[in-house]
């Protein structure tokens, strides 16, 4: 891994941008074979940032404390109380969260991907619903999503063992 020491930092200049690529998985006929999706992380913090501004919140509900109970014991209560907490268990709300982090998932991959997307003449694709149809009609499985968001945003964050390798 290279060091490189910043004296300055000039406008216009894309320093941050990291780019590189995501390996997919496919298997062909008994054939293991990897794809190399080019990606970037350019605007993705950004888009993550937004989406957690519309995020679902779980509901408020009274819950009965009382001392002797872990949660009274957490909070130091000396007597019963009654305090409003998030019920995280909601069906409702984890319906909505799944929505959510399903719907970030998919910005963050088209957001990422470094490659144009093309209907059957040809054309490029700008529609994000047409886009993740094509890529769903095309085998792709929420298994392959899935590593291709971790990889997009693994371009700027450091791993456990790479920060062991670099920071002793």
């Amino acid at each position: 891994m290279e060091t490189k020491k910043i004296t300055e930092l000039v406008e216009g200049e894309n320093l941050f941008t990291s780019n590189g690529v995501s390996n997919i998985k496919v298997t062909k006929n008994g054939q293991v074979v990897c794809l190399e999706v080019p990606i970037v992380s350019s605007g993705i913090t950004e888009l993550i940032d937004s989406f957690d501004k519309s995020a679902p919140k779980a509901p408020v509900k009274d819950v009965k404390v009382t001392p002797d109970s872990p949660m009274g014991k957490d909070m130091g209560v000396t007597k019963n109380e009654w305090v409003k907490i998030r019920d995280t268990s909601d069906q409702d709300y984890l319906e909505k969260k799944q929505k959510h982090e399903s719907s970030l998932g998919i910005a963050i991959v088209l957001k990422g991907m470094a490659v144009e997307i093309k209907d059957k003449s040809g054309n490029i694709v700008e529609e994000p619903d047409k886009k993740v149809e094509i890529m769903r009609n095309m085998g792709m499985s929420g298994e392959q999503f899935s590593q291709m968001v971790a990889d997009i945003q693994s371009l700027t964050k450091w791993s456990e063992e790479e920060k062991k390798d670099f920071f002793v």
